[in-house]
């Protein structure tokens, strides 16, 4: 059983995985003559009968049945395989394409990016800073940086650490008007907020909080705006609260109203995840938010 060769059971899987001796072949890049004898090499080590032949094609035995669980999962350790073995080369290089939303790119990517410079400088990003959801199917972004996990079944996805989020503004203003401790006496401060984008009000509404538009004496859909007004003493914002630590002059407010962290996760297509520059890149980016998104940061 120790002579058992892994082309001979990458043969079983995919004629398993295609019911079809031909398909499986060409799913293989081989003939089908050399697929019939790695089937064949393979009941006759293994002593078993794997496969049931019909006209309309093969379909498994009992004991094929019992070894496919085990098949499949030597195949996804090819896999796995595959995917370091790229990833490891000596010296990636070629373009990689991130699409990453306002804050992120502004305040935590640039860092990364310098790190992965110095210690892969072959590799060439091109960075997209957006708050729309690129799409990795039409090659729009080869990684996202997104703050909700994806659902489509064709993407590669990294969950990364959450960031939590809080209201500030900045002490000066504080010591002028206040810290509000209701909704009563927030009416009264000025609340900086989106324009036309909704994605706040429509997070506030699904938290029960009573914000709209109305409610923002600033209004700006440029969220790194936002946080600079607040910076300069206009009013008060939600904003990450790693990246308000960074600003002494910035103080927490509002502490009666919690606001849930964001989730954040690094996501690629599948069809591309075994380029070694983009591999690379993804497990570099993983890594480096691996316990706090602004661990790095430091002073800015």
């Amino acid at each position: 059983m120790n002579s058992i060769d892994w082309r001979w059971i990458r043969a079983f899987l995919a004629v398993a995985e295609t019911g079809s001796l031909s398909a499986a072949a060409r799913a293989l890049g081989v003939s089908q003559p050399t697929l019939s004898r790695e089937m064949q090499a393979l009941e006759q080590t293994t002593g078993l009968n794997l496969l049931r032949r019909t006209t309309q094609g093969v379909t498994l035995t009992a004991a094929g049945e019992r070894l496919m669980a085990t098949a499949a999962r030597m195949g996804e350790a090819a896999d796995g395989f595959a995917r370091e073995a790229s990833g490891l080369s000596a010296a990636p290089a070629g373009d990689v394409r991130i699409s990453v939303n306002e804050v992120l790119g502004t305040y935590l990517l640039p860092l990364a990016l310098a790190a992965l410079r110095v210690r892969y400088p072959g590799i060439r990003v091109d960075v997209v800073i957006t708050n729309r959801v690129s799409n990795l199917g039409r090659r729009e972004a080869d990684i996202a940086l997104r703050m909700f996990r994806p659902a489509q079944s064709d993407l590669v996805v990294r969950r990364l650490p959450d960031i939590p989020l809080g209201f500030y503004a900045h002490r000066n203003y504080v010591a002028q008007h206040g810290d509000p401790r209701s909704w009563d006496e927030l009416a009264c401060h000025s609340l900086i907020g989106n324009d036309q984008d909704r994605d706040f009000i429509d997070a506030a509404e699904r938290l029960g909080l009573p914000i709209g538009r109305a409610d923002f004496s600033l209004r700006c859909d440029h969220l790194p705006a936002q946080i600079e007004l607040a910076r300069a003493g206009a009013g008060i914002c939600a904003m990450h609260t790693g990246l308000a630590a960074r600003w002494p002059s910035l103080v927490p407010v509002m502490s009666w109203l919690s606001l849930p962290p964001l989730s954040c996760w690094c996501v690629t297509h599948r069809d591309v995840r075994y380029s070694a520059p983009i591999a690379v890149t993804m497990r570099f980016l993983i890594e480096w938010f691996a316990d706090d998104p602004y661990a790095h940061v430091g002073g800015i």
